[in-house]
């Protein structure tokens, strides 16, 4: 049963959900929380190369703490800081163990290259950290969004930062954590597919008959009876109603996916210090079995620390980490949709349980050769595939203070990460069935190593003069160093039996690969922060920034920013007034800087030269060089991102209620684009700096203690993000760019990064329905002209039941294939929204987040319309579709009355199964084209904490459990599996896409804390 909710018009519900969970605070009477505000205002955030408190704070900061991560039992952080902070948009690949996640920040900087935001953990760059971080282990979590805060960064900020503080060891007694959870999961939803065995068989009878195929179809449900038999076609129809009437069917989505899968986490920490030295040490595993057999998740994570001080204004710290990740299957399923199109029936030809049990795929694809779904339960368990990653990163540092205002410190941290991807398809898979000779049984091995080391050196001042004037300085320099390199082979024609990947000897080596790569990156960086009596805040950086990836006389960039801040609530016409009273804290922020983005493959400024083979009197084997046909770019550069901020901080009434709200503009230019070159130039394309874009957007985060009274309280936290990107320019005389994704079977749209327009336009043509028989005038021969007025096809002459098009040519009446934008994936605004209550030791926590305004392309159902025999379709399109076939005759019929008749509610018809619609379904359409917005409860959470008198009985001083549901209901207007999903990889300019998602499944969790 299906708790997903449809809702044409998502707007009319977000709004009012989010203006409800903080109307309450009105009502209420003011409590004193000026303890709560005083731990506020002293708060402390980490940024680049240090911390600052909160109060202090100049730039955009947005801040998730340990506890709102240990609130959400999840398997990464990732899926723990989902929709928690103002300009952070997380979507998920779909619901697979392990799959992927796009992050971006504010839009993202860059059209082709990467968005994704740099990951700071403890002062040290380590890339996906919030995939390889134990979330038990994060401290805090600190989102860097304004000039300046990402521009001490320089080359590497451009796309946001995160930067994740981890846990330390605490003075005083040790202390011992233990938490654990385990997750029931299950399929939140199905598509309804068709399920009814006689319509199932009549429709296969029309598609067989219309696609001249009805042999096929008598060789499947009709016991192979033969075309010339009397009444095989005038009698088709009762046959079918006799047998299958009453007959069962499979339900796939049932079978695959019915089923629970099981997750189970366990994590151990230990904390143990004095006044000198603190450590700390953790363990986590975490295990999570997919709904789908042979899908898995499995880490193993190991971290310790150690913090001393040696000697009086010298301090020493270690931090080590190694993390062992296994995936099976892989991220987003290319399945599901051969899950949805399998035969529910096996007719006269197979039983059912050899229709399940048995690769039927050779049988069918030989009958019709368009059938290109192969059982998926057998599939899997002859397909596998499994990518392991081993993960090790040790940092150490050493700071001494000097001078009584001079700090430095002197910091390291090698990463090391190892990478094996295996796929390996026995006897029973479809590339074996496919080609059992050239193929045959076969496998890939690709091994990949990196690794990274950093040493960064820092000279910091503090120094207050007069009382008021406060100055901190920094200056500091960088470098950072990455190696990489790696192999693949093909392998193929294994004999049988074999013992698969673990010898390879007997197995033809189809294909090899090796490379190897390195890039570094020296840097300069100052920082200057001035603060007079608490009221006026001045922040100014600079960064220089060294690149190899650039040629020698491009290689350098200069990166600077500059902020202020006005306390406005700390001026003296303000204190002691009775607006102090209602506002207490009144911030003004303002900021400016340039980063910059070398987000690009090594060497791009070489052009590099190839070995081939020259033959010489028909004679090959005569090695000659040539260059690539990529011509490298010795003045590539820099992209440059230039952002301003302006952001307002409030807080009412004694901070019962605190407002944080951001404006900013982002401006990027010299883009990295990879541009065709003419073909007289000799080469086919070059890198250069061409382009340029914008993402301009507001933010808004509300904290409320909407009510505390005795023993009870219920806070609210909101935010919501909205973003507007918009393309400026592009090469010289190019209006737009293209970006098309899936394909003729899977779906297939065209995204179009368009001048003067904002990214994530989906281009395709505009559906209309289909033609029906008003559209039409019948001859007296018997054959159909269309009528004045009437768009005409592309090509050819239609029919009723075709499917129609818009026109786009001038005059208005013929489709001509012209693309046109048919949607946007981009959402006009992205939020959460918690809701958290307690009461004595009870605890209570709703987690909501929404997305609005977006489009999604849904693939999947185009690559469920009908192009194949024997293949399941909607039920929506099986009930539904344009009838061409007389089931008195059992033939085509193309009398306009006769069609009328057995098409009586034709303006609303689906098309026809003729061979015509059978080509047009790939054609990318506004049909597929679907309201993508939707506001989730994603988290509902009921906890208990044992009282003191208890603990104190039993040796704990603290024991809380607590049980979860994940992904509890959802309103959208979204008839796919869900509506958060990005089955494209690039999110920034090709949002929106699914196509055979794997599904997300609902969770329901059991968790334990204790702490001896």
């Amino acid at each position: 049963m299906s708790l997903i909710v449809k809702h044409k018009n998502i707007k009319r519900i977000v709004f009012p959900a989010f203006m409800l969970s903080t109307s309450f605070v009105w009502g209420q009477k003011t409590v004193n929380d000026s303890v709560k505000n005083t731990k506020d205002i002293e708060e402390v955030v980490v940024i680049g190369y240090g911390k600052v408190k909160k109060s202090d704070l100049t730039g955009s900061v947005s801040s998730v703490s340990a506890k709102d991560l240990a609130a959400t039992p999840a398997m990464n952080a990732l899926q723990a800081l989902q929709g928690r902070a103002s300009g952070l948009n997380i979507v998920t690949a779909g619901g697979a163990p392990g799959a992927n996640a796009n992050v971006t920040i504010r839009g993202g900087s860059s059209i082709t290259q990467s968005s994704d935001p740099l990951y700071i953990v403890d002062g040290f760059q380590l890339d996906n950290a919030l995939n390889v971080i134990n979330p038990n282990d994060i401290e805090s979590i600190d989102v860097l969004k304004g000039a300046s805060a990402i521009a001490i960064y320089g080359a590497r900020g451009s796309n946001g930062i995160i930067v994740i503080k981890t846990k330390s060891g605490k003075k005083g007694k040790t202390t011992i954590t233990y938490n654990t959870f385990m997750s029931f999961d299950m399929l939140s939803k199905k598509l309804d597919m068709l399920s009814n065995a006689e319509q199932y068989v009549k429709y296969q009878y029309e598609l067989g008959v219309l696609q001249s195929k009805p042999s096929a179809w008598s060789n499947v449900f009709d016991n192979n009876l033969g075309t010339d038999a009397p009444g095989f076609y005038s009698g088709a129809n009762q046959r079918i109603a006799n047998r299958y009437g009453s007959a069962s069917t499979l339900d796939w989505q049932e079978k695959m996916l019915g089923g629970t899968g099981l997750t189970q986490n366990h994590n151990v920490n230990v904390s143990v210090g004095n006044n000198k030295t603190q450590a700390f040490i953790s363990y986590n595993y975490n295990k999570q079995d997919g709904l789908l057999q042979n899908y898995s998740e499995t880490r193993n994570s190991l971290r310790a620390n150690i913090n001393s001080e040696l000697y009086k204004g010298v301090r020493v710290d270690f931090n080590t980490m190694f993390t062992n990740n296994s995936v099976n299957g892989g991220g987003a399923y290319s399945g599901m949709k051969k899950i949805l199109l399998q035969p529910i029936i096996g007719g006269t030809l197979f039983t059912q349980d050899r229709l399940f049990n048995t690769q039927t795929f050779p049988d069918f694809s030989a009958l019709d050769s368009g059938f290109d779904t192969e059982n998926p339960y057998i599939e899997t368990q002859a397909s596998t595939s499994n990518k392991r990653t081993r993960t090790f990163v040790a940092n150490a540092g050493v700071e001494f203070d000097f001078l009584k205002n001079f700090t430095w410190r002197t910091a390291g941290q090698y990463s090391w990460i190892n990478s094996k991807s295996t796929s390996f398809s026995d006897q029973n898979s479809r590339a074996f069935l496919t080609d059992p000779v050239n193929t045959g049984i076969n496998g890939n091995i690709a091994n990949a190593e990196t690794f990274r080391y950093q040493i960064t050196n820092t000279l910091n001042y503090n120094k207050t003069f007069g009382e008021k004037h406060k100055v901190n300085a920094l200056i500091g320099n960088e470098i950072w160093y990455e190696e990489s390199e790696g192999s693949s082979m093909k392998l193929t024609k294994f004999p049988y039996p074999n013992f698969g990947l673990d010898d390879i000897a007997n197995a033809t080596v189809a294909d090899k690969n090796t490379d190897r790569s390195s890039n570094s990156l020296l840097s300069y960086f100052a920082r200057v922060n001035y603060n007079y009596d608490n009221r006026y805040l001045i922040t100014g950086t600079i960064r220089a920034d060294g690149s190899s990836k650039f040629a020698e006389g491009s290689r350098w960039g200069y990166f600077p920013s500059v902020a202020g801040a006005w306390r406005v609530s700390q001026e003296n016409f303000w204190q002691g007034h009775k607006i102090d009273k209602i506002i207490n804290d009144f911030k003004l922020r303002i900021e400016y800087g340039v980063t910059g983005n070398n987000g690009v493959s090594n060497n791009l400024w070489r052009t590099n030269v190839l070995l081939t083979d020259y033959p010489i009197n028909n004679t090959q084997g005569y090695p000659a060089y040539v260059t690539s046909t990529n011509w490298g770019n010795r003045d590539l550069q820099w992209e440059e991102l230039r952002t301003t901020n302006i952001g307002v901080d409030l807080a009412f009434f004694n901070s019962r209620i605190k407002l944080t709200s951001e404006w900013y503009n982002n401006n990027v230019s010299k883009m990295l684009f990879e541009s065709v070159l003419p073909v007289s130039s000799g080469y086919s394309r070059q890198y250069q700096n061409i382009g340029s874009m914008r993402n301009r957007g507001m933010e808004f985060t509300l904290n409320t203690v909407n009510l505390k009274s005795g023993n009870f309280r219920w806070t609210t936290d909101l935010n919501i993000s909205f973003n507007k990107s918009k393309v400026l320019s592009l090469e010289s005389g190019q209006l737009n760019k293209t970006f098309s994704v899936g394909g003729s079977r899977t779906g297939m749209v065209t995204y179009y990064a368009t001048v003067g327009e904002e990214l994530g336009d989906m281009y395709g043509y505009i559906y209309q329905g289909v033609y029906t028989t008003d559209d039409f005038t019948q001859n007296s021969d018997g054959s159909l002209t269309l009528k004045p007025g009437v768009v005409k096809p592309a090509t050819g002459t239609p029919k009723p039941g075709d499917m129609k098009f818009a026109a786009d040519n001038e005059s208005g009446d013929q489709f001509t294939r012209k693309m046109q934008k048919i949607g946007n994936g981009t959402p006009d605004f992205i939020g959460g929204i918690s809701n958290n209550f307690s009461y004595k030791g009870f605890d209570l926590a709703v987690f909501m987040k929404f997305s609005v305004g977006n489009d999604i392309y849904n693939a999947t159902k185009q690559s469920l319309s009908p192009y194949a025999m024997f293949q399941n379709v909607p039920s929506e399109f099986g009930n539904n579709y344009y009838h061409l076939i007389d089931p008195n005759t059992g033939l085509a019929t193309t009398n306009l009355v006769r069609l009328k008749e057995l098409n009586p509610n034709e303006d609303s018809s689906l098309w026809s199964l003729s061979n015509t619609n059978t080509s047009n379904i790939a054609y990318p359409s506004s049909y597929y084209v679907e309201d993508g917005s939707y506001l989730r409860i994603a988290q509902v959470t009921l906890g208990y904490s044992f009282p003191k008198e208890f603990l104190n009985k039993v040796m704990l001083s603290n024991a809380r459990i607590y049980f979860t549901v994940n992904n509890l209901a959802t309103i959208t207007g979204y008839s796919g599996y869900d509506p958060e999903v990005s089955a494209a990889s690039g999110v920034t300019v090709t949002p929106g896409y699914d196509s055979s998602t794997y599904p997300r499944s609902r969770s329901y969790v059991l968790g334990l804390n204790l702490t001896f």
